[in-house]
């Protein structure tokens, strides 16, 4: 007799491969620190160094947060500054790195005293959002509220429109 045709070798395989699936799709989900293990994580992302934004906007990055996380395992990392040297981008990359942001997270670093912003896209992100992609959001919805100095508007447009994107590209 054949020995994958027995009933309890085939509930086993089955068992194992359950086991497998969900273990891979586990290894794949970013590594997201617990937002209760440091100053950076209890802020859900969102670090407003310039002391720029308003306490109403700033629990409102963190909700956004909290519900892409729980939602889709993403989040956009907040930061405002006053960085003021002409690499925000490696300046940008160095804070995602700090903030534990994983592939199919985004960063956006508002430099105040630079009058300057980057958006970056995780490494998981950039093929179907392009760097191009990241000027034309950021320049869209933030250009006009940052030249005004509303920056928690500024923050609050980008990251809508990217939760819509999020929504539209994985849920869509």
């Amino acid at each position: 007799m054949n020995v994958l045709k027995r009933t309890g070798v085939a509930v086993f395989l089955t068992i194992v491969m359950i086991v497998a699936a969900v273990g891979i799709g586990l290894a794949r989900r970013p590594n997201r620190p617990s937002p209760d293990r440091g100053a950076i994580d209890s802020t859900w992302y969102v670090s407003d160094q310039a002391g720029v934004l308003s306490s109403s906007g700033i629990r409102q990055l963190q909700e956004n947060n909290q519900n892409l996380d729980r939602s889709m395992g993403v989040v956009i990392g907040c930061i405002t500054c006053n960085y003021g040297k002409s690499d925000l981008y490696n300046y940008a990359m160095k804070q995602a790195e700090a903030m534990g942001l994983g592939a199919n997270d985004f960063v956006v670093v508002l430099d105040i005293s630079g009058e300057n912003y980057w958006l970056i896209q995780g490494s998981g992100l950039v093929d179907v959002f392009t760097d191009d992609d990241c000027a034309s959001y950021a320049w869209e919805y933030m250009e006009q509220p940052f030249a005004q100095g509303d920056y928690t508007q500024a923050l609050l447009s980008l990251t809508e429109a990217l939760t819509q994107w999020y929504q539209s590209h994985y849920l869509g």
